[in-house]
């Protein structure tokens, strides 16, 4: 199964480079900060199609085709195009994700940045890696010593817009540097050790699914915001609930988590 959602990924950014750099039309869904462009659903289909022609009695749930469920005890989780604001801008800071669970246990993940090439896999158990490499997240017991993500999007409400500025106040004054790609890249520099750790209080369950098993078989916490347990809907409603998360290495987690109580 790792080996098709491997070849599926690197199918689909092959895709996603053809249309790179060029003009994107774009469509906004619900939101300013929400979009979609013919790059997603064309990168989209390449996966759905492979996975429906090796997998015809698994569940799919993706992000612009929606929840197709069947009766099985594998679902498959996609994000053609993580950070498709950043892609339509000509900044390269996309990709795509895949993640396989069974029952409500992510078993498989990968993360794909078509640009530089970079390949990263997990399996339950097993740990994770990067382009063949074992990677841990940071050793770091300090966050003055790192650099830590925080993804922001647009907000309508003043009210959300003042907690975010409370919370990068809070951050700003405990990490080294605060970085804001706004994508898989948090997650995979988490992972890999670059970023001390990430944190994005408005996510759907294709942007999470794959980043967190990669975090935790790379040694490292993902949970929700407040650092409670993260529990993710693989039901018909999953595309519509927003997840608030925060992961990090060990010894980090737990500060940033104890910030978010507080603000």
């Amino acid at each position: 199964m790792l080996n098709i959602a491997i070849e599926l990924a690197q199918l689909a950014g092959h895709s996603l480079l053809d249309r790179f750099g060029q003009t994107q039309a774009v469509t906004m869904k619900g939101d300013v900060s929400n979009i979609v462009t013919a790059a997603d659903t064309r990168a989209e289909q390449i996966i759905v199609a492979g996975l429906r022609q090796r997998f015809p009695g698994h569940s799919i749930i993706s992000e612009e085709l929606g929840s197709d469920l069947r009766p099985s005890d594998y679902t498959w989780i996609v994000d053609p195009l993580d950070g498709t604001s950043n892609y339509a801008a000509g900044i390269p800071w996309f990709g795509v994700l895949i993640a396989l669970f069974r029952g409500t246990e992510p078993i498989l993940a990968v993360l794909h940045t078509p640009v530089n090439g970079d390949l990263y896999l997990a399996e339950k158990g097993s740990g994770a890696e990067r382009n063949g490499q074992r990677i841990h997240v940071s050793l770091e017991a300090e966050l003055h010593n790192v650099l830590w993500a925080y993804g922001m999007d647009a907000q309508t409400s003043v009210a959300a817009a003042e907690r975010d500025i409370r919370l990068l106040t809070q951050l700003l004054q405990r990490v080294r540097n605060v970085r804001a790609t706004n994508s898989l890249i948090d997650a995979a520099y988490t992972a890999d050790g670059r970023l001390g750790g990430m944190l994005n209080q408005s996510t759907r369950l294709w942007d999470i699914a794959a980043p967190m098993l990669l975090i935790q078989e790379a040694g490292g916490i993902y949970t929700a915001s407040n650092g409670a347990p993260l529990k993710l809907d693989l039901s018909a409603s999953a595309p519509e609930q927003i997840y608030s998360v925060l992961a990090g290495a060990p010894m980090l987690h737990g500060a940033v988590a104890e910030l978010m109580r507080q603000v």
